[in-house]
């Protein structure tokens, strides 16, 4: 199965008040901590209203300007999900997740089957991020309008696949206060 990795990056971040993908958790940036986690995957990162600042972090990847980037996620989605429109599934992350591993994105790759339409990370019940689309939601993903992600098409699928993980799949990053407060797991 050929799986593709998808890092939205591109919002404005107005509960942070700047580039919070830029700040630094245990001496390296966020986004390079997310994009550390699908190292050896396909990848592509669509950046949009702070795409400057990340092009400094970020020039050893592949990168897409999103110039919707102010209409909501759903447009950041549907590029990456472009991007990889020949694959079997795409791996969707939030650049403002420090504390996901790769173990945990193995943990979702390897639950992901044929039948299974996305994969859901929880933890003790909660539902996280990332979450692993399987090519038949993809038109239902471009369908999607406005700042909304995959979550809405979840009541839209025949089989969503859930796999217990840890902690690190519901922490992201919204306020400065985030970067010292935040249980880090």
């Amino acid at each position: 199965m050929r799986i593709g990795a998808v890092i939205l990056a591109a919002g404005e971040a107005n509960r942070f008040g700047s580039n919070k993908l830029i700040k630094e958790v245990y001496g390296v940036p966020i986004i390079r901590r997310v994009v550390s986690a699908v190292e050896g995957i396909e990848k592509v990162i669509v950046v949009g209203k702070y795409y400057q600042e990340l092009m400094r972090i970020l020039e050893d990847q592949v990168v897409l300007y999103n110039p919707y980037w102010n209409k909501g996620m759903s447009t950041s989605l549907k590029l990456g999900i472009r991007f990889f429109q020949d694959y079997d599934g795409v791996i969707i992350l939030l650049g403002d997740m420090p504390f996901i591993t790769r173990d945990t994105v193995n943990k979702i790759i390897q639950s992901f089957t044929m039948d299974c339409d996305m994969v859901v990370p929880t933890h003790k019940g909660v539902r996280g991020n990332p979450v692993l689309l399987h090519k038949r939601t993809f038109p239902l993903i471009m369908n999607l309008e406005g700042d909304i992600g995959a979550r809405a098409i979840m009541d839209k699928v025949k089989k969503i696949c859930y796999v217990e993980s840890g902690e690190e799949v519901l922490i992201d990053v919204d306020t400065p206060s985030d970067l010292t407060s935040k249980k880090h797991p």
